[in-house]
């Protein structure tokens, strides 16, 4: 067996044993605390030299970061798009390593001084549109555009063209030629910019396909970022007059050109799952007719996904007040050109395609320019692509040489609303088209407008004029009210003899239109200011309504007290109005019938019971210069003789005596009631009495609690 240790040797062993813990923990740490201290982890950011630099200068960017790459890189975006993106971005520049410093021009991809406004530096991660840091924002300072000076209270004149450009360098002489106030430019590139430059305008661009070019100040701008697009809708916020325009710029897809498959050509399909002959742009072994598969392609090029989101956030900037509209070249005719009517036309092979990307927009509410002003694609096909270009070889024009190419694939979509209104549409170039592989005149007499200067793209543009009436527009084409005379008849009202309809007072300027009435119905022909009475009118009403009209205000008429007509010789008199109720007595709560004649026709009348005024309603004459109502004497006046009071608009009192009599379980004084009045007297010394007591109660009980 064995034994336990004495009390004083197990506090020797405890001793021993924590004496060497410490030992092997110095032991272990030595090393670490002879060791250099390590730098603490850089943490990633970006600074800027400065947060504000003038047009055209560069801008200094340091940058410092735990996540190195050789392919982090910096941009700049504007300030209104708050994530980066693909193609929304400006300027760039590659920032390898950990640390170092940037010269960014203050530029656009395609070159172009940014104009001034906000803006941001992101600093990136690998090639990618993840943030290395927070991003950095500066404002490029100048002058903001202004553009032209518009009166919000009247009507403003709104061109718009959608052109793509080509990638040429198309003359600002045209488009000034052209007179376009707000521009949808495809195939821009650095066009974009230099256009405007030399216009004059306002632009917003990324640098790359699409872009919007305004007269008109743009306040700010973003992208709709979508496949099927070629770099997303260029967004750009417009402001005319009092009112804000959301214009949408786009270009969309231009492969899986699904409309070459009916007319025998490849259209550069794709996507896996067709057949590889549709690959590229090669003439087919037999046209494809099947609509479902020619769809599936169409579908396959993001087109129709893209004109989704471009509808979505339509809606968004339409719930936020703004008008919108759009300008793109599409890739794709609209599935209001492909018809019956159409499908032996153009090479179509009896094909009907309900072309989705036109489609979506049209379900959207968005009205195509064109065909809202020629719905018939038979007599206005309204053709864009291939335009018959000048001094260009038409190998370089036609895609399908041995086909009908015709289409249109150019647009202007907007929304529909009360502040804007679409006045005309034309077809903008050449008036010939590529057809088969030669140039060939046009198949109906639409109106083309060809400039004088060298038109150089292979499209026709679009040109849609709209009038913009916004808030301060329409608050002032409110028609106003006119001040309405009393009209009267003047002269002798007896058989054979001529009175005159003299109109009363009225606003200054106010033209007058007459109808004579007998007995309140209209006497047909007579509609001058002067009437002869017949010989069967003895001891009929006659009066004369008139009709004010001016410019400015809304439209009035009046009527005239009737007259009653006199035999010849004999002296007419003006009927008297009178006034009749129902009955002498009325119980408090009931109603009461009250009827009246010999008023003007269209006179306001109010009714009241007197003594203290009570309003029980009003009414309008007819035009026999009657009225009959029912008002409801209210259950609150006290029982007791009244007046009822009928007034005329200019005071004049009919008055009728009436008794009041208290409803049902009601209590009467006896005595005459003033009307309104109320007898309150027992109930307050009841209350007061009330009052009293209680006070009288509480005494006793502090008493007996003390």
């Amino acid at each position: 067996m064995s034994s336990s240790p004495a009390p004083g040797t197990r506090r020797r062993r405890r001793s021993a044993l924590l004496t060497a813990v410490v030992a092997v923990g110095a032991l272990i740490a030595s090393p670490l605390l002879l060791a250099a201290p390590a730098s603490a982890a850089v943490p990633s950011q970006i600074t800027l030299a400065s947060a504000e630099v003038g047009v055209g200068d560069a801008l200094t960017v340091d940058f410092a970061t735990d996540r190195p790459s050789t392919k982090n890189w910096v941009a700049i975006y504007p300030a209104s798009k708050p994530e980066p993106c693909d193609a929304c971005g400006m300027a760039w520049a590659y920032a390898p390593g950990t640390s170092g410093t940037i010269q960014l021009p203050t530029k656009d991809r395609g070159g172009n001084d940014l104009p001034a406004g906000s803006y941001r530096v992101e600093y990136l991660y690998n090639d990618g549109y993840t943030r290395v840091s927070e991003p950095a924002t500066f404002t490029i300072a100048g002058q903001p555009y202004e553009g032209s000076e518009v009166d919000p209270t009247k009507p403003i004149s709104l061109s718009v063209m959608q052109l793509n450009l080509w990638g040429k360098s198309t003359d600002a002489v045209m488009l000034d030629e052209i007179g376009a106030d707000l521009i949808f430019v495809e195939e821009a590139q650095n066009g974009a910019a230099a256009l405007a430059r030399d216009l004059g305008f306002d632009v917003h661009s990324t640098g790359g396909s699409a872009a919007v070019i305004s007269r008109y100040p743009i306040v700010d701008a973003g992208v709709v970022t979508v496949a099927g697009t070629q770099g997303g809708w260029m967004k750009a916020i417009v402001q005319v007059g009092d009112t804000q325009i959301a214009a949408y710029g786009g270009h969309l897809e231009y492969r899986y050109y699904a409309t070459y498959l009916p007319r025998g050509y490849a259209g550069d399909v794709l996507a896996p799952g067709f057949p590889a002959e549709w690959r590229g742009w090669n003439k087919l072994s037999a046209p494809v007719t099947d609509v479902e598969q020619i769809l599936a392609a169409n579908d396959a090029s993001g087109r129709p996904a893209s004109a989704s989101a471009l509808a979505a956030d339509m809606a968004v900037e339409r719930a936020a007040g703004r008008l919108t509209m759009m300008g793109a070249d599409m890739n794709e005719p609209s599935a209001l050109d492909w018809t019956p009517e159409t499908a032996d036309l153009y090479d179509h092979n009896g094909v009907v395609a309900p072309w989705q990307t036109t489609a979506i927009l049209r379900d959207a509410g968005l009205v195509d320019a064109y065909r809202a002003k020629y719905p018939d694609p038979v007599t206005h096909p309204g053709f864009t692509w291939p335009a018959d270009t000048p001094n260009v070889s038409v190998s370089q024009l036609a895609w399908a040489p041995e086909a009908d190419e015709r289409d249109r694939i150019d647009y202007i979509f907007f929304a529909p609303d009360d502040r804007l209104a679409l006045e005309s549409t034309r077809i903008v170039g050449p008036k010939g088209d590529i057809v088969r592989g030669a140039r060939a005149l046009p198949v109906s007499d639409e109106e083309i407008f060809t400039p004088q200067t060298l038109w150089t793209s292979d499209h026709k543009g679009l040109q849609a004029e709209f009038v913009v009436c916004g808030e301060a527009c329409q608050a002032a084409a409110e028609p106003g009210d006119l001040v309405v005379g009393t009209p009267s008849v003047t002269g002798t009202a007896e058989v054979g003899a001529t009175v005159t309809a003299n109109p009363g007072a009225w606003t200054e300027g106010t033209a007058f239109a007459f109808q004579w009435l007998i007995d309140g119905e209209p006497v047909e022909g007579a509609t001058s200011s002067t009437f002869t009475i017949p010989a069967n009118t003895e001891a009929q009403r006659l009066s004369v309504r008139v009709r004010g009209s001016l410019d400015g205000y809304a439209p009035a008429e009046a009527t005239s007290a009737p007259v009653t007509v006199a035999a010849a010789g004999e002296e007419p008199g003006a009927e008297e109005p009178t006034v009749a109720i129902g009955a002498q007595s009325v119980v408090a709560g009931g109603t009461l019938k009250v009827s009246g004649s010999g008023f003007a026709a269209g006179t306001a009348l109010r009714i009241e019971l007197h003594s203290t005024p009570v309003a029980l309603g009003s009414v309008t004459t007819s035009a026999a210069g009657e009225f009959a109502t029912t008002v409801t004497i209210p259950a609150a006046i006290p029982a007791g003789a009244h007046t009822l009071v009928v007034i005329l608009p200019d005071g004049t009192q009919l008055r009728s005596a009436v008794t009041v009599t208290a409803a049902q379980g009601g209590a009467s004084t006896g005595e005459l009631a003033q009307t309104g009045g109320v007898l309150f007297g027992a109930a307050l010394w009841a209350a007061l009495a009330a009052l009293v007591a209680g006070g009288i109660l509480m005494i006793r009980r502090r008493a007996q609690q003390q």
